[in-house]
């Protein structure tokens, strides 16, 4: 970043460039800011006093804006749930004095998304359980006032990491360059890269995987993944026959239950249930129950044959369980 000169521009006539009128000084938005000019010399860009104004205590707007935002990726659904529209077209709030509270704490904290998020996962609404009675779920089916945590599905991004994690692929190494994508025999079109990446993307987590806008994951497209042609403050969250089908038959998918079947058979686990146990608590983290043991004991057979242990990794794979946050 350099710092340049200071320009005002002239106001152009109904956007007409050939029809310009008074000169309009550097300013913040006049409908939150009034028309007073920054206070910055000719001489510089006025881009710092500028960002002054938009992180001013004074400005409870931006505070606001940053604290639903927290609270929709912890929660999954923001106090105001038009996390990109605060006027009059977004949604109203379901808790304006929590929010209030939450935007002036934040300011007062020294803008700490640490502090934020510390205070936020420590209440007791954070941690209720998902379970709710008949008479709440009557009466707020939609749960908007939160008598009960809501039941979210990991992101895309999130279950391939996952994938990863339980089949002890993934590399946790931090920084350093992304990772080509991988082409698929139908990722075809103009600027397509000459070489594709490695399918597992060098079990590197999904942070690190490369972007080109006509070449996307088609894993991580099928569970909503952005399209990076504009900013978006809130994923689409669908439940579509796609997905389904791309955790039976995606590549990805059954090379990861293979590697996974081969962790296990070569662990310190011996028994069936020991491995069982040792599979759920990867996935699921919490031990198998007696009928979940006997289920795949009766399809195991006490065999050691990997294609047979891949089998019960990808039904973990695809179960609701290891796609959704309970």
């Amino acid at each position: 970043m350099v710092e340049g000169n200071g320009v005002d521009e002239p106001l152009l006539i109904r956007g007409n460039s050939r029809a310009p009128a008074r000169t309009v000084p550097r300013r913040f938005l006049e409908a939150i800011a009034g028309d007073d000019p920054l206070a910055c010399s000719s001489e510089t860009s006025g881009r710092r006093e500028l960002a002054e104004q938009v992180a001013s205590a004074a400005n409870p707007l931006t505070a606001r804006v940053f604290v639903n935002r927290v609270w929709h990726h912890l929660f999954g659904r923001g106090i105001v749930a038009s996390v990109d529209n605060f006027g009059v077209l977004g949604e109203r709030p379901s808790h304006p004095e929590l929010l209030d509270f939450l935007a002036d704490r934040f300011v007062r904290e020294g803008w700490s998304t640490k502090r934020l998020v510390r205070m936020i996962v420590l209440s007791s609404t954070y941690r209720m359980s998902s379970r709710a009675d008949a008479l709440s779920d009557e009466k707020g089916p939609d749960n908007v006032l939160l008598h009960r945590a809501r039941v979210r599905r990991l992101q895309g991004e999130a279950l391939r990491d996952a994938m990863l994690l339980v089949s002890g692929r993934l590399d946790r190494t931090q920084f350093g360059p992304s990772v080509p994508v991988h082409l698929t025999p139908f990722m075809q079109g103009r600027g397509k890269p000459d070489k594709s990446g490695p399918l597992d993307g060098a079990g590197r987590r999904s942070l690190y995987l490369e972007v080109r806008r006509n070449f996307l994951s088609p894993f991580l497209l099928a569970f909503d993944t952005p399209i990076p042609f504009n900013t978006m403050g809130r994923r689409n969250v669908s439940n579509v026959p796609a997905q389904a089908l791309i955790l039976l038959n995606d590549p990805f998918v059954t090379d990861e239950a293979k590697r996974w079947a081969r962790h296990t058979l070569e662990g310190p686990e011996r028994t069936v249930q020991a491995r069982v146990n040792a599979m759920y608590r990867a996935a699921f983290g919490r031990e198998a129950t007696p009928e979940e043991v006997a289920a795949l004991g009766d399809f195991v057979q006490g065999r050691d044959d990997p294609d047979v242990w891949s089998a019960v990794a990808h039904v973990l794979f695809n179960s609701k369980e290891f796609l959704y946050i309970p």
